[in-house]
């Protein structure tokens, strides 16, 4: 039977194992780290695994199902609700296998309610990937086969906590996780060879696999450019290569039709600019038009007036002559010789 070929393990249970380290129980202290080597055994039956540590009053319980990886804190030795510690504001920093993030603990700040630089107690994650019970010391992650062999070939599992002001880390050594794991199929495949002799040997309970659990594919996001706001992300299978190269089409789709979409919109706006730039030189040369009628026209009734009065003057001045004075002469009266007068009542 070879590790390598393991998938997502039905359950596994480990019996506890304690490991004592000097801590100091003050939570304003500094950070503090822990590291627990093979030397805690690991406690399997055919349901799960469990590794129980100690540090002082404290448990510290990683439990191993197949589908899920689990971190209960309690105040005694058993891995159990009634001696679970609570919590006000637990929170999970982070978890590393081999020093980096492991990729479904990063989906889960993701996928976290209101922020994702930490998981928080009381905030909820999407399809419940990642739960943080804070309030009964547990912390919760679903598995993927990505994750299950990581753990199956890696060495070192870290755990950043943060249970009250002063972050705690725990890092466990796993180069034992694949034995446990194989005692544990072990264990499995004989108690249902108990059950059932007759299994065919070449069934899969027989070779030790177990039926991987289903968890949802961890999504990642594509982000159009900052200036196309107008687009919306484009989510799609982190591990599909397939799904990937479509999403990045579809966002190059979506990126040349919003650029078509500005062109067309350019080219209206273009359009009805040089429409109302003609109006307005149309509207200023009808005004200008206008100005020049207005002013010849005054001109013409200057000229026209200054030919009626010199009528007029010559006519009156014939009746001036005869030492007449009409009213129709009173508005040239200062072109009158002396002796005749204004009259009076022409004004009336």
């Amino acid at each position: 039977m070879k590790i390598s070929s393991y998938t997502l393990l039905p359950a596994l249970f480990f019996a506890t194992a304690l490991a004592h380290a000097a801590v100091d129980s003050n939570p304003f202290a500094k950070d503090k780290h822990f590291d627990f080597g093979t030397d805690i055994a690991w406690n399997t039956s055919g349901e799960s695994m469990t590794k129980t540590v100690a540090v002082e009053d404290t448990y510290y319980h990683l439990f191993f199902d197949g589908r899920q990886l689990r971190l209960r804190i309690t105040t005694g030795a058993a891995d159990d609700e009634n001696s679970a510690k609570s919590f006000d504001a637990f929170a999970v920093n982070d978890v590393l296998i081999d020093g980096e993030r492991n990729a479904i603990f990063q989906w889960c700040l993701n996928n976290q309610e209101r922020h994702s630089r930490f998981l928080q107690q009381g905030l909820s994650v999407k399809k419940d990937i990642c739960v943080n019970d804070g309030a009964h010391g547990v912390y919760t992650m679903q598995l993927n086969q990505q994750t299950v062999d990581s753990l199956l070939n890696g060495s070192k599992l870290t755990f950043v906590l943060k249970p009250y002001r002063t972050p705690v880390e725990l890092s466990f050594d796993i180069t034992d996780f694949k034995a446990a794991v194989t005692r544990m199929q072990q264990t499995r495949a004989a108690a249902l060879a108990a059950i059932r002799p007759a299994a065919s040997p070449t069934s899969s309970v027989a070779k030790g696999v177990a039926v991987a659990a289903v968890v949802p594919k961890m999504k990642c996001k594509l982000n159009p450019p900052a200036e196309f706001a107008e687009i919306k992300t484009i989510e799609y299978a982190c591990d599909d290569e397939a799904e990937k190269s479509k999403a990045k089409a579809t966002l190059s789709a979506q990126i040349d039709k919003a650029i078509a979409a500005r062109e067309k919109l350019a080219v209206e706006k273009e359009r009805k600019r040089k429409l109302a730039e003609q109006a307005r030189l149309a509207q200023e040369e009808k005004a200008r038009r206008e100005q020049e009628a207005l002013a010849a026209s005054a001109a013409l009734q200057q000229e026209l007036s200054s030919d009626i009065a010199k009528k007029m003057i010559a006519v009156c001045k014939k009746k001036w002559a005869l030492g007449e004075h009409r009213c129709y002469c009173e508005k040239y009266i200062e072109y009158a010789p002396a002796g005749i007068e204004s009259d009076p009542s022409c004004d009336k």
